[in-house]
């Protein structure tokens, strides 16, 4: 079907304050390819109204009487899966319940006008109206930890090659750096960089927290190279997303801090709202978080940036990895790694919530591995241990 002849994207609205209803409305209608089914006060009510409207997409504010989104949001998944959007404030309590519907299967978040109102009400027509658009087009199976859980035990039964083909051996961590997996049924290692990683770079968007709570727990307590994370996220959660893969992982996981020397072990979660990038200085690596950027960029923090950043300073010895996620950031900064002869990982499509930014890699054949979610952990470590 033509993109004129499509039928526009159906969009259910739950939430308790009036302001916010006629807001989205607003905000949503403007956009030929986005209709407003109907509008709810609270989440019984969005649950009555889902069954009979059947939605493409929900957006679902937290707090609310009678029930609130998380409740809602649980039955949801439950009993008829639907791609939800997250409504949160910026709070420590609202981001603790982001990351609770992020497992539920939430599609995504988007943050709730505070500050100014006028830049605040923008981004968030901006985000909206994105990720209502990628929503319509996800498999609602492959949301939260159920399609996760699902998605990494199809991944991982005997790969073959680098794509997860085939076989039924699952393939399991490793418990430190010395092991050596190996890909079941070759008997051989993937392509592996052809010069030692000093440093691993993750960018991930949409779907990235539940997958990278797939990938980091895979690294082992001695992990001889630091990691860096740019997550896309509002300000103010990333802070306790580190804080709940810190729980998950045996390496130490927390938010990166400007000046900071890196260390082996560690990730370190670039802040939202901010820029991470890496300096050098005699035998260091140091954490450069600011607001500069070298290319515009509407992402804070940029995964382009953060590869730019490291093919200036650390070039060959860059293993960047790129997962699920809308649009293409990421590619740009791949480029330069590439390069500078760095190694490239990209989540196969079989695993994306969103296959957009690993797309994107893909297309512009920067990838050296391809390979489903349960899969990346492993090949990380394949990638570090390497042997020339």
């Amino acid at each position: 079907m033509s993109s004129a002849l499509k039928p526009p994207i159906g969009v259910l609205i739950v939430d308790d304050s009036p302001f916010m209803r006629l807001t989205l409305q607003k905000i949503l209608s403007q956009d030929p390819s986005i209709k407003v089914l109907d509008t709810a006060r609270d989440g019984r009510e969005g649950i009555l109204k889902l069954q009979s409207l059947r939605p493409q997409v929900v957006t679902m504010d937290v707090e609310m009487p009678v029930m609130n989104g998380l409740q809602a949001l649980e039955e949801i998944m439950r009993w008829q899966p639907t791609p939800v959007i997250i409504l949160s404030s910026v709070t420590t309590e609202g981001a603790q319940a982001t990351l609770k519907a992020l497992d539920l299967g939430a599609f995504d978040v988007v943050a709730k006008p505070s500050g100014n109102p006028g830049a605040d009400l923008q981004a968030l027509s901006r985000d909206l109206v994105d990720k209502v658009k990628a929503a319509a087009g996800v498999n609602p199976a492959r949301l939260g930890r159920k399609g996760l859980t699902s998605m990494v035990a199809s991944s991982t039964s005997g790969a073959m090659g680098t794509t997860g083909v085939g076989g039924t051996t699952k393939i399991a961590a490793p418990t430190s750096i010395g092991q050596s997996p190996r890909l079941p049924g070759t008997g051989r290692m993937g392509l592996l960089p052809k010069h030692a990683v000093e440093i691993v770079a993750i960018g991930t968007s949409t779907g990235g927290p539940s997958a990278l709570q797939a990938v980091l727990p895979a690294l082992p307590a001695n992990f001889p190279v630091p990691v860096l994370v740019a997550q896309h996220m509002p300000p103010g959660f990333t802070g306790p997303l580190a804080q709940r893969l810190n729980g998950l992982c045996p390496l130490n996981v927390r938010e990166g801090i400007h000046g900071e020397v890196l260390k082996a072990g560690t990730v370190y979660v670039a802040p939202a709202g901010k820029q991470l990038q890496v300096q050098r200085k005699p035998g260091q690596l140091i954490l450069h978080i600011g607001d500069e950027a070298p290319i515009p960029t509407l992402y804070h923090p940029s995964v382009d940036v953060m590869f730019l950043s490291l093919a200036k300073v650390v070039g060959k010895g860059t293993l960047g990895v790129v997962m699920t996620g809308m649009g293409s950031d990421g590619t740009k900064g791949m480029k330069e790694v590439k390069a500078s002869d760095g190694f490239a990982i990209a989540e196969s499509e079989e695993t994306c919530v969103v296959y957009g930014m690993p797309r994107s890699l893909v297309d512009a054949g920067l990838a050296d591995r391809v390979v489903p979610l349960g899969e990346i952990g492993r090949t990380i470590v394949e990638c570090v241990m390497r042997r020339g």
